[in-house]
């Protein structure tokens, strides 16, 4: 029975197109929440198989997102986030306010923590939402994403079930502390920062100081005012989410060590890097044609779905122009507009490109990219060098990363000319340790004990049973801070040795003055014995 359930089960995902797990069908099945309100269409992709995967296992899987699915998926069911107050977040960045990364950091920073909340109040107000929490729905888990905004963590608190967390991109900083996890900034560079591992003491410096900031903000301003959301919605007894987050039982992140770097990590972050690459599927037929008569070697233009080209400024635009024109290659762009005036012969432009199956491509030697984990995960499990123009968010550190590894050449967006472009693609095309290294690590980045659809289903299904939660949770999540850091210990010591300096320093002055005092009683007692001998002299 067992073997025909599982047969039934691999020809269902063969004919949907599904990546399928490969792990044993569960014995039992799990109801199964998942609670998504971030409206990044990139952020959602990451999650998106996983989800689809838990629901053709069997499991009883309930979504609420902004991304309904198209086509019905048997025991899977969506609950729309969808309304006029939330825009989906796709070709959403204007290039023409990108701004130098130093400056706009901690602007940067104030905006993500903003968008959060402001989503946290239209996401708890929708009717799906409400409908979920008068509901009295029983789950064995709960999936949400951990992101920049915590406030859906009030369902964990209302169904009392486990939960994972999900990250697609790096850990932020305020989530380690959650799940145990080590953030020493001496090698671990913030997610901001397009520092690699090796940091000058400047960089050093700059990412403790940031790290400092970026977790008062968080666990000050906006951590309060997500409190007060949340126990308007869920309602007063509600404890506070950080208190709630510290209950996670794994957290799932969409990184892997040979591109993020080896990092001390507890055994409940749990790396799914590259869970979004499903099967190849074939290419459009015009595409498959532009690519395999590109011998030459094709370049892939691809700044993601949250960029918006063509709001290029014109000069830069120009710019990119005159080099795709001058290289003797081929070369595809995603290009969201109808038209691009001045489009050379050997550029193709499509608003939307399958990426994944286009890197795929043997003709395909280059890809410029912004850095966006997504993409730059597709371009690394190809074996594609990169040239990367960072812009905003994670995209900075995912580069610095990509370059450490020896295939990638930064350009940053303010510098983006004529000149910087063709000497970084220059580069790429014409020395080969970039495509070595690409392809290195390609086969390091997909050498694995498991797929991560496959091992992030287990660690669901894991979590879901519940036995084995209370063995991977790090003491380190039960400490105060000042704990945690050693600080009451070094206080201690410091205050230890002060004492004992100070004693050391009294004991030698007392020795010190018992014993001038006693060679100035010994040196008077001479004195006056001579003088008692000059005086009987005298008599005598």
């Amino acid at each position: 029975m067992t073997i025909l359930k599982t047969y039934v089960y691999v020809v269902l995902m063969c004919l949907l197109g599904i990546g399928y797990a490969s792990i044993p069908l569960p014995d039992k099945k799990f109801k199964i929440l998942g609670v998504f309100g971030h409206v990044g269409k990139s952020h959602f992709a990451v999650f998106e198989p996983l989800l689809e995967e838990l629901a053709l296992r069997g499991h009883d899987v309930t979504v609420l997102s902004h991304f309904p699915r198209t086509t019905k998926l048997k025991n899977y069911k969506d609950l729309s986030l969808r309304s006029n107050e939330s825009q989906i977040a796709v070709d959403v960045v204007d290039l023409k306010i990108v701004k130098a990364h130093a400056a706009s950091v901690l602007f940067e920073l104030v905006t993500l923590y903003q968008w959060g909340l402001a989503g946290c109040e239209i996401n708890l107000k929708h009717p799906n939402t409400q409908k979920l929490i008068k509901s009295n729905e029983k789950f064995d888990v709960i999936l949400t994403e951990v992101f920049n905004s915590d406030c859906f963590l009030g369902f964990v608190h209302k169904f009392q079930a486990p939960f994972l967390s999900l990250s697609s991109h790096q850990i932020l900083p305020w989530v380690n502390p959650r799940i145990g996890n080590p953030d020493n900034p001496s090698y671990i560079s913030t997610t901001f920062h397009g520092y690699s591992s090796h940091m000058t003491f400047y960089e050093r410096l700059m990412n403790t100081i940031f790290l400092g900031l970026e977790k008062i903000m968080f666990y000050t301003m906006f951590t309060w005012s997500t409190d007060v959301i949340v126990r308007e919605v869920f309602g007063p007894e509600v404890p506070s989410v950080v208190e709630i987050g510290k209950n996670m039982s794994a957290l799932l992140v969409n990184t892997h060590y040979s591109l993020h770097r080896a990092l001390p990590q507890v055994p409940g972050t749990i790396e799914i890097g590259g869970i979004h690459i499903g099967t190849p599927k074939p290419l459009p037929a015009d595409i498959k044609k532009f690519l395999d008569e590109g011998t030459e070697g094709v370049l892939l233009f691809s700044w993601g779905s949250m960029v918006k080209a063509s709001t290029l400024p014109q000069e830069k635009l120009n710019d990119i122009i005159k080099v795709i024109s001058n290289i003797p290659r081929r070369v595809i762009w995603k290009w969201e507009a109808d038209e691009l005036p001045g489009k050379p012969k050997n550029l193709m432009i499509k608003k939307w490109l399958p990426q994944a199956d286009i890197l795929g491509h043997p003709n395909v030697k280059c890809y410029l990219a912004h850095g966006g984990l997504l993409g730059l995960s597709e371009g690394v499990n190809a074996g594609v060098p990169l040239v990367l123009v960072p812009m905003y968010g994670d995209q900075f550190h995912n580069a610095a990363q990509a370059k450490s590894r020896g295939v990638a050449e930064i350009v940053e967006y303010e510098n983006l000319n004529e000149k910087t472009l063709r000497e970084a693609l220059d580069k790429i095309f014409n020395d080969t340790r970039y495509l070595k290294n690409a392809r290195l690590l390609a086969k390091a980045y997909k050498d694995r004990p498991a797929g991560p659809l496959d091992t992030a289903v287990w660690w669901t299904e894991y979590i879901a049973r519940g036995d084995g939660v209370p063995f991977i949770r790090s003491p380190a999540v039960d400490l105060p801070w000042y704990q945690y850091h050693l600080v009451d210990v070094y206080v201690f010591l410091i205050s230890a040795i002060l004492v004992s300096i100070y004693v050391a320093i009294r004991f030698t002055k007392m020795a010190v003055s018992a014993a001038f005092g006693n060679s100035k009683a010994a040196k008077s007692k001479q004195s006056n014995d001579s003088s008692a001998a000059n005086s009987r002299k005298k008599k005598n």
